[in-house]
């Protein structure tokens, strides 16, 4: 009987604990970038076509997994002419490659609501490992009854790591800052 007990009280906590996919409310996020122009100045964009879902433990605060698409002809940096150049096969060749995908395959919890997620991230048909700094915020409950977390990501990519190696680095910067805020939400 005490082993019966035992092993219906471990289900019970096993299901209560089981996370939720959450997905990024596109019109609470922003996918932005900034690189080094001329080596003087930045060039800041965003992309502004995207979607996501992450899988997260609300009862112990744990981000498990996570998914991302990026359409690569959305991305605006403010100047249609050198968003043209940007869509074109010396950059991002939106035409061959319409989508830049990230698929998380392990997450490390390195504090309280801090991660490091590890994933590939397919840019112009290639998956490349990196390593993504990830900071929860939440969970809370929304006005509309829907559990939110908010989701921040800064971090630094190296263009031609990810095969964009068109131009001299005096004139584009190798290294892309990249920031990611949004919420998502899990009803």
């Amino acid at each position: 009987m005490k082993k019966t007990l035992l092993i219906a009280a471990g289900l019970v906590l096993a299901l209560s604990a089981r996370a939720e996919i959450f997905t990024l409310d596109t019109g609470h996020a922003e996918v932005g970038f900034s690189v080094k122009h001329m080596m003087v100045s930045n060039a800041k964009g965003t992309f502004n076509t995207f979607q996501g879902t992450l899988d997260y433990d609300i009862a112990t605060k744990t981000l498990l997994s996570a998914e991302g698409t990026i359409e690569t002809a959305s991305i605006d940096t403010n100047n249609e002419k050198r968003d043209v150049h940007l869509k074109n096969a010396d950059f991002f060749n939106v035409e061959k490659f319409p989508q830049m995908i990230f698929k998380s395959t392990s997450v490390k919890k390195t504090g309280e609501g801090t991660f490091d997620m590890t994933g590939n991230l397919n840019v112009l048909g290639v998956d490349r490992k990196v390593v993504l700094p990830v900071v929860i915020n939440g969970p809370v409950e929304g006005k509309r009854g829907a559990t939110l977390i908010g989701i921040e990501c800064n971090t630094v990519l190296n263009r031609r790591e990810l095969g964009i190696d068109h131009s001299k680095p005096a004139m584009i910067g190798d290294e892309v800052k990249i920031s990611i805020e949004a919420e998502a939400t899990f009803k």
